[in-house]
């Protein structure tokens, strides 16, 4: 039985802004991101016929509501292949915390089926083929370093960041996406992203002003209505580290920080809240 071993990598949305509304009920963004350590571990068994999701968590469900049972069942069919799989599924990146961990667990399970089911896909048309999964997947099949615009499925790569340090922070509140994007008049919003700065600053591999730069056109909106997120971004920013911002709509804030011992004293304090889920992790690119 073939069997393949992968690791899916969370995301931090250095920034997020919203341009415009599209005909198709989107939105026109344009957004900076980055791959970090944080992972989930995905095996694929080539099963007689089928998909099967098999996950430990209790919120993760095993039909079509799976992202990642999406992904797979668009390839098969896309392809005819007459084989099927299996999914083991083991969740470490928390569930609908702005990290992107649906997202990159299905744009992983793309990039395994194709190598098991010998597909000889190009670049070009993987990120077809996850652009129809979902906006924030063409993204995890290129990882590092991007800059995403359209709906997001549009990926422009950018040298990633040298070892950069980040604390992640879940407070026990979820933050719906598409209450997020209703509630935001992006014309008015008092504060959007430099996004260009950033790129630069990216491509420069200068942290420091990354940090400096870091922003999300959705934060003034969550952290107005979420208390919980609001108190966490400020006693995040009393440490003093490179940069706070939220990661996608929410409810994860993160810290870039100067060093690993920064992290690492910045994650200690902040688990003394016993009522948040906190990980030390780092910017993280895959070599290609």
């Amino acid at each position: 039985m073939k069997e393949l071993h992968l690791n899916a990598y969370a995301k931090v949305n250095l920034t997020l802004d919203v341009i415009g509304d599209r005909p198709d009920g989107y939105h026109d963004i344009e957004t900076v991101m980055h791959t970090v350590e944080l992972h989930d571990s995905i095996i694929l068994r080539e099963s007689e016929s089928g998909i099967t999701i098999r996950c430990a968590s209790p919120d993760v469900p095993a039909d079509t509501q799976n992202i990642v049972y999406r992904a797979a069942q668009y390839l098969r069919e896309t392809f005819r292949i007459p084989k099927g799989v299996e999914v083991e599924l083991n969740k470490y990146i928390p569930i609908a915390s702005g990290l992107g961990g649906g997202s990159s667990d299905a744009a992983v399970t793309l990039l395994g089926l194709a190598q098991m089911w010998k597909l000889r896909l190009s670049d070009g048309q993987l990120l077809d083929l996850a652009g129809h999964i979902g906006s924030d997947v063409p993204f995890f099949i290129v990882g590092g370093a991007a800059l995403a615009v359209g709906r997001g499925e549009r990926i422009r790569p950018l040298r990633p960041l040298p070892t950069t340090w980040i604390v992640l922070a879940r407070p026990p509140i979820q933050v719906s996406t598409e209450w997020a994007y209703r509630v935001l008049d992006h014309a008015t919003a008092r504060r959007h992203p430099d996004t260009k700065a950033v790129v630069r600053a990216i491509e420069a591999e200068d942290a420091v002003q990354v940090g400096r730069l870091v922003c999300n056109v959705f934060e003034d909106v969550v952290v107005a209505h979420y208390p919980e997120v609001a108190a966490l971004r400020d006693r995040m920013l009393a440490y003093k580290p490179l940069g706070v911002s939220l990661s996608g709509t929410g409810p994860v804030v993160f810290a870039l920080a100067a060093n690993e011992g920064d992290a690492r004293r910045i994650g200690a304090a902040l688990s003394e809240q016993g009522d948040l889920e906190v990980f030390v992790t780092r910017t993280f690119a895959e070599e290609r």
